[in-house]
């Protein structure tokens, strides 16, 4: 059992719809690439649930005679490539046996997690307060998995790899792109 962010998948009309907008509008032009195209041209697809940490952070904001502001905000960490930030809003979480799928292993470790978050809350949370920084601490950690969809199209036309999102549908190019870099790693 795993937990996996989301709790529906796209259907197949959707991916390939989602692979054939991730395309870009040059090669949209072209007429004889359709979704169809795609699909027919597909070498093999793939769902991949790939590692996250997600951390709950609690800024306590001091503001005497009151007592503190308590904000929660929830920290991703990917766990292969170091890319980090902060939840826009907090994603659902579901419990799910993995039946057919790969579980990628994580490159960073739980005990590794805290500098990751700790770079989020230097860069990003106290940016936020001009005077006083307010003081954080980490409530709770837990590993989550995003089904990413690898899926390769091998035609005379299109010849990539496109990693898609299985819950939305949107292209996760840029996050693939960072697995192999490396450059959001803390040595």
């Amino acid at each position: 059992m795993i937990k996996r962010i989301g709790t529906t998948y796209i259907s197949e009309k959707e991916l390939y719809k989602s692979i054939y907008i991730s395309l870009g509008m040059k090669a949209r032009m072209n007429k004889t690439i359709t979704a169809d195209y795609l699909k027919k041209h597909t070498t093999s697809e793939s769902l991949l649930y790939h590692p996250f940490w997600m951390v709950k952070n609690l800024i306590l904001a001091d503001r005497p005679p009151f007592p503190p502001k308590k904000i929660p905000r929830m920290i991703f960490v990917d766990a292969v490539s170091g890319y980090r930030g902060i939840f826009s809003h907090v994603p659902p979480v579901s419990e799910e046996a993995v039946v057919d799928g790969v579980i990628v292993e994580p490159v960073i470790q739980e005990n590794e997690v805290d500098k990751y978050a700790e770079d989020v809350r230097r860069k990003q949370i106290d940016k936020q307060y001009l005077l006083k920084k307010p003081r954080q601490e980490i409530v709770e950690t837990s590993m989550v998995y995003l089904p990413i969809y690898k899926v390769v199209v091998d035609s005379v036309v299109v010849k990539r790899t496109f990693y898609i999102n299985g819950n939305t549908g949107e292209s996760e190019q840029f996050l693939s792109e960072r697995w192999s870099s490396g450059k959001d790693l803390i040595g």
